[in-house]
């Protein structure tokens, strides 16, 4: 097992500074999860959730007084429906229960318990949302801003069109270095999530823009810059988004380059792109979650085609 053949290595590290707040047994085997879910190349983003769930798990067995081989599914019920009275959204609770069901398979395979507590528990229902892309007048407004010739403009504005052509998530398109770029057919190669690579690719509009910025570039391996020729962070090209959506009077600006990347997924789909084609571009693992932007298409020009066939409009009733 692991946890044997990793002598010493819960000195060293530690699920959170309080892990002595937690039940003793259940902060062993919390580490030794965390220490796999990193050997697995989970991303940090991904690691620091499954820290934060187990933490607040293990202090409420602590609170509780209960061994982890002795959790059912009533404890872990009672667990979920707190984490929901905290006033956390459905998504919280889903990711709770994901992480709880995941944590407890692996000590069941890995022979700590004989049956998982989560094995009664039904998933959560997420709510169903309706996308609301950013519309051409924002996307005029938000291009308008950036339609100088400084380098500044020229990259937020190549920044804001690979967004809107790719689908980028956010650390995906920060991480793109010279070298994955292919200016002449406009293919860009991109690192996903699990460190999956994809080719994506953009249009001539945003060919041009970034062959614009690119001969202002000063040959940094890095694709995006700052004024002082820096990488760009993550958080910078989020910022920088967020800012110009601000600027541009986008109400859902606070969602930043999340919104960009919705806005490129609807108009793929408008403008005849497949589901199948959608899901590679956007780098999915399972095409059920390419599908709700089905939803929320079909809601947008179902809301257009109203405007022209109202079924009381068109009765000229007075």
């Amino acid at each position: 097992m692991v946890r044997d053949l990793l002598p010493g290595v819960f000195a060293q590290a530690r699920v959170t500074p309080d892990a002595d707040l937690l039940p003793v047994q259940f902060g062993r085997h919390a580490e030794t999860y965390i220490i796999i879910c990193e050997a697995e190349d989970k991303s940090p983003k991904t690691v620091d959730s499954y820290r934060r769930c187990l933490v607040q798990f293990g202090r409420y067995l602590k609170e509780t007084g209960i061994d982890i081989d002795a959790v059912t599914s009533r404890e872990v019920g009672v667990y979920l429906r707190s984490v929901k009275q905290r006033g956390c959204s459905a998504d919280t609770v889903y990711s709770h229960h994901k992480i709880l069901r995941a944590f407890f398979n692996w000590m069941k395979g890995d022979h700590l318990i004989q049956t998982s507590p989560m094995e009664n528990i039904r998933q959560p229902r997420l709510p169903r949302r309706i996308i609301k892309p950013l519309s051409a007048e924002d996307i005029n407004n938000v291009l308008i801003l950036c339609s100088g010739n400084s380098f500044l403009d020229l990259r937020n504005r190549a920044i804001i069109l690979v967004f809107l052509d790719t689908g980028l998530r956010l650390t995906e398109l920060a991480d793109i270095m010279v070298s994955d770029i292919d200016v002449r057919t406009g293919l860009f190669k991109v690192l996903g999530k699990g460190d999956k690579e994809r080719i994506v690719r953009i249009g001539k509009i945003t060919r041009h823009a970034l062959l614009r910025y690119l001969l202002n570039h000063t040959g940094d391996e890095h694709l995006w810059l700052t004024e002082e020729m820096r990488p760009m962070s993550p958080v910078g090209v989020q910022e920088m988004v967020k800012r110009l959506l601000k600027r541009a009077g986008v109400s859902s600006s606070k969602h930043g380059p999340h919104i960009l990347r919705h806005t490129a997924a609807i108009n793929f789909l408008r403008n005849g792109g497949t589901i199948t084609s959608l899901q590679m571009m956007l780098g999915h693992s399972k095409v059920t979650t390419t599908m709700v932007y089905l939803s929320s298409l079909g809601a947008e020009d179902m809301i257009t085609d109203h405007k022209l066939a109202s079924p009381v409009d068109r009765l000229g009733v007075r």
